[in-house]
């Protein structure tokens, strides 16, 4: 028996000692870690009671990149990094971002949104799951997927990339954004177009423009889409939540 037990501990502590590999090394500045997702081996991943495996958020990552970008891309071309993100801190990233960070980017007139009244944390009891895939051939080619760690619906996609900021952009080229975000909206926005409003007011110009979308009455945040001027494409989107984050931040 005494033998027994010995084997047990011992066994304990090379678990502790190996649970935190696997976990990626890089993690965006912005981003807050609240806990690790621990890796014990390949097969015995760990869950989280309530919220999407590890697996799962792989699949439903690769998919977002797939559907959103018209790819065909497989698991094993990319490196998976991923980071939990519970409740609590979201809404204390979001407070952050609304009263005590200002970023270079912010448009230099900030309409009033009402916090506490717009977001609505219900839905993301179980957190979010921050996935960044690294293509494996091109480190260059990088995406950033955040789901719904409880149902796995993406609130956002974007291809990574260097933005560069204009001063001024042509009516040529406003109009082709506005015309690219607003298909993509048709044919893979989560709301009908009819239901959301442009806020030209609030556009963030520059090699990537961020076009901000209202509800019909002006008062929610729905919806970003970023598009790419050089590319002539639609290279992300945030939604609900994250387009807030997207509009007090840039993460």
């Amino acid at each position: 028996m005494n033998k027994l037990i010995l084997i047990i501990i011992f066994a304990s502590f090379m678990i502790l000692g190996t649970g935190c590999q696997g976990v990626f090394d890089t993690i965006p500045k912005e981003t807050v870690m609240v806990k690790q997702i621990i890796r014990v081996n390949e097969t015995n991943e760990a869950e989280y009671e309530g919220v999407l495996s590890q697996d799962a958020v792989k699949t439903l990552s690769l998919n977002a990149v797939n559907e959103y970008f018209d790819e065909n891309l497989t698991m094993d071309e990319f490196q998976f990094e991923l980071v939990v993100i519970d409740q609590n801190k979201f809404e204390v990233l979001l407070s952050e971002a609304e009263y005590g960070i200002v970023s270079k980017a912010r448009p230099a007139v900030i309409p009033e949104l009402k916090l506490n009244d717009q977001t609505e944390f219900s839905p993301y009891s179980g957190g979010l799951y921050y996935t960044t895939l690294t293509k494996l051939t091109d480190p260059d080619e990088v995406y950033d997927i955040v789901l719904n760690a409880r149902d796995g619906d993406v609130i956002k996609v974007v291809r990574a990339g260097t933005i560069r900021n204009f001063s001024s952009i042509s009516e040529e080229d406003k109009e082709k954004a506005i015309a690219l975000a607003t298909k993509f909206i048709q044919d893979k926005g989560s709301y009908p177009l009819s239901d959301l409003s442009l806020n030209e007011g609030v556009i963030r110009w520059g090699s990537v423009v961020e076009l901000y979308y209202m509800s019909k009455d002006g008062d929610k945040l729905k919806y970003a889409v970023n598009v790419n001027l050089r590319r002539n494409e639609v290279v992300g989107f945030s939604k609900d939540v994250m387009a807030l984050l997207s509009y007090y931040s840039r993460l």
